[in-house]
């Protein structure tokens, strides 16, 4: 049997020294400032994005993001193969990006290549955290068959919240309806958002940043109950401070396996805008250590 490697993209937002001590390969995809393209944590870092964007808005228009292309894939698939590994390719929700289908087409260019591809039915931490859990659990010896039915345990898990501090980047990136944006302009309003189904959907609105912050917690414990043992995460982009909050108010009122606090990924940044707040967790008890 051949050793197994754990593949994944950029959106995952896996911190670089556990996806190295893992051997998670991540494939980056693409931020675009009009016709500047980067690839995300190649070419630009999370300073250099957040520069561009102060010096670009509003005249010369949001930035946009898209997925690897099925070259990019089949690139790391041949080079892996050809290291005597099969790969366990594992990327965000198909619902809201082609990068899946772009995986499942770079597949189809390296026949020789023993690939399974996976819709993590999520984004950020949601899909890092179920690339770490299989990645761990190739390490222990288990078997491809284990990692896809952990995969699918976690996927059912998670549960994701966060806190969008302005909606124009929603609305420029098509993630929110265009009434949903002006409704909550004209309202001065907060809007929290989640993944439900592999689907990113504003599910209510508050009337303070602080509020936002605290409703956060609120569904959190609602969903995973006060001072369950769980993996969790914080992400911010470009809020440090907030996130550090939220980080000790995780820790505080949850019984954390693991918590990891850091900077959303570029994509994630791009399309929900500065100020976002995130946090997620999944309960462990149950699940292989």
């Amino acid at each position: 049997m051949k050793p197994l490697r754990v593949v994944t993209d950029s959106t995952s937002d896996l911190p670089p020294e556990l996806a190295q001590r893992y051997g998670i390969v991540m494939v980056p995809v693409w931020v675009h400032f009009g016709t500047e393209s980067y690839r995300d944590g190649v070419d630009i870092d999370q300073a250099q994005f957040y520069q561009r964007l102060e010096q670009r808005l509003p005249k010369a228009g949001y930035p946009t993001t898209s997925q690897p292309s099925p070259g990019q894939f089949a690139q790391v698939y041949r080079q892996l193969a050809q290291e005597g590994f099969s790969i366990l390719s594992i990327h965000v929700t198909a619902k809201t990006s082609g990068t899946y289908q772009s995986a499942v087409l770079g597949r189809s260019l390296v026949p020789e290549a023993e690939v399974t591809v996976v819709d993590s039915a999520s984004i950020s931490l949601g899909l890092g955290y179920a690339c770490l859990a299989a990645a761990r659990a190739i390490q222990q010896g288990r078997s491809l068959e284990d990692g896809l039915h952990l995969i699918e345990e976690i996927k059912a898990r998670t549960r994701i919240f966060g806190a969008v501090d302005r909606l124009d980047f929603l609305r420029a990136s098509g993630r929110v309806t265009h009434l949903q944006s002006v409704l909550a302009s004209l309202l001065d309003v907060k809007p929290i958002i989640t993944v439900r189904q592999g689907v990113v959907e504003m599910i209510d609105r508050v009337r303070t940043r602080k509020r936002s912050l605290a409703r956060l917690l609120e569904l959190m414990e609602s969903s995973l109950g006060r001072g369950a043992r769980i993996v969790g995460a914080v992400l911010h982009a470009n809020v440090p401070q907030e996130a550090e909050w939220l980080r000790a108010e995780m820790a505080r009122r949850f019984d954390c396996q693991e918590l990891i606090l850091g900077p959303a990924g570029l994509a994630l940044a791009a399309n929900a805008g500065p100020g976002l707040v995130g946090i997620l967790g999944y309960r462990t008890d149950g699940l292989p250590d």
